[in-house]
């Protein structure tokens, strides 16, 4: 599998590849609980999604957006500061929902490139870069970092080995959402006779306090120390607490995925037991239907790990909150310190091949993701946190009295997603695995092994059928 890596990135994609890749997506989205969904929108939706450039500018970019909702009209408003900073580029913006298990595939963004029409910006995932690279769908950016003087000590470590594949750099990460702070709620720790001050350090202090905070009303969970199953997916949930008990979930060296992992198959124990343990995932009832916080905000779940965008939201909801943020617990003998199983996530930007317009398109990536004016930009509007390290915004986000915390496990976190290229199918292999082993329809030694097994053969059949 390692022989032929260099001939990546050299073959033209064909509409045949296009639903290559929807099929393996597909896979992945059928195997995930908790994926996007696939289906095109309406022409209403798109269009109010959308937005033109503004008028009278030399050159015209188009960036397809996955992002809908607020996040959307965080994007409309960072292009417009964009064009407000300079008045030679215009960007207009194309909403482009992203596919199965967070941005693997992008039915619109890969049909268009396969039809010789592709955009000249568009959003990607940082663990799906290998996949698009091999695919050829991606334009080198080594030679524009290296015209601006741009390397590895200038990211963060996990970012930078993302932004890489097989030696060169083919997107750049604007966003390196810092997976996660650990908050919990003082007062629930007081109400169960907790120090309101004093989070748990370590897994088995936290199931220590989850005994005294833990309630069921009616047959269902009511009141629940901490949901390990519910960090923004099965897969994401895995990743997390993996990490935080010390596994790895990927050999580099070997090119093998690892899910079976000594440390990682500890990890799936322990989240399957907590919902046994708490009266079974299937009983829990923390929250109103359609509730648009954080399941946190609800005062029934005492710890969460929180994303940015969606704790800003709750603090400025619910201001009387009375909440502390630490670093995530940990367990040894295969994790050490708090912390270990913070992560970076995020997004990332990147050329299509075949862009009309790729000089232009850099300038914008530039500007977003490395220079001061765009980064603090970025984050008055968007507001995640930069992957470049040298930002000065990071100098606010460390002394912001809610976003403290964020910055904190940033610079503590060294795993991102494996960035393999079949992420997307290992992302979705695993939340259907790891629900299977909560929901207690496998142990969590064979949904590993499965997964690991599945994963691998589908890798053999990528580089097969692609000739790599």
């Amino acid at each position: 599998m390692a022989d032929n890596r260099e001939r990546a990135g050299r073959r033209n994609f064909t509409r045949r590849e296009v639903l290559k890749t929807f099929g393996m997506g597909a896979t992945a989205l059928s195997l995930s609980s908790c994926g996007f969904t696939l289906g095109k929108p309406s022409a209403t939706v798109l269009q109010a999604q959308g937005k033109e450039a503004a008028a009278g500018r030399k050159t015209v970019i188009e960036l397809y957006n996955i992002f809908g909702g607020i996040d959307n009209i965080h994007w409309i408003q960072l292009a417009q500061r964009f064009e407000q900073a300079q008045q030679d580029i215009g960007i207009k913006i194309t909403y482009a929902p992203a596919g199965s298990s967070g941005g693997g595939d992008n039915p619109k963004l890969l049909t268009a490139i396969a039809a010789g029409h592709p955009p000249d910006l568009a959003q990607i995932t940082p663990f799906s870069t290998p996949q698009f690279a091999s695919l050829g769908v991606m334009t080198d950016l080594t030679p524009y970092l290296q015209r601006e003087g741009l390397g590895a000590d200038d990211f963060f470590t996990a970012a930078w080995n993302d932004m890489n594949w097989q030696g060169k750099v083919w997107q750049v990460q604007w966003d390196a959402d810092a997976n996660f702070p650990f908050f919990w709620n003082k007062q629930v720790f007081e109400d169960a006779g907790l120090d309101p001050d004093t989070p748990p350090k370590t897994i088995e202090e936290v199931d220590e306090f989850s005994r005294k905070i833990n309630k069921q009303t009616n047959g269902n969970i009511s009141r629940i120390g901490l949901i390990p199953w519910d960090n923004y997916g099965f897969s994401n949930s895995l990743f997390t607490w993996g990490w935080a008990f010390g596994g790895e979930f990927y050999d580099r060296e070997k090119q093998v995925v690892t899910p079976d992992n000594e440390y990682i198959v500890k990890a799936l124990e322990w989240m399957a037991n907590y919902a046994k343990n708490a009266g079974g995932a299937d009983k829990l009832a923390v929250s109103p239907p359609n509730l648009q916080l954080h399941v946190f905000s609800t005062g029934n779940v005492a710890m969460a790990p929180i994303v940015a965008s969606q704790y800003r939201s709750m603090v400025q909801t619910k201001p009387d909150m009375k909440i502390g943020a630490a670093l995530l617990p940990f367990q040894g003998p295969g994790a050490t310190a708090p912390g270990a199983g913070g992560w970076l996530g995020g997004w990332s930007l990147f050329i299509p091949k075949g862009a009309k317009n790729p000089d232009a398109a850099w300038e914008f990536i530039k500007w977003v993701s490395v220079t001061d004016e765009g980064l603090r930009a970025a984050w008055e509007t968007v507001g995640f946190p930069p992957a470049y390290r040298k930002a000065p915004v990071l100098e606010d986000i460390k002394n912001d009295p809610v976003m403290g915390p964020y910055y904190t496990t940033l610079i503590n976190a060294k795993h991102s997603r494996p960035a393999i290229p079949v992420g997307a199918f290992y992302t979705g292999i695993l939340d259907q695995f790891v629900s299977d082993a909560i929901y207690g329809q496998m142990t969590p030694l064979e949904a590993m092994k499965q997964a690991k097994a599945l994963t691998m053969k589908e890798w053999e059949r990528f580089n097969r059928e692609h000739g790599l």
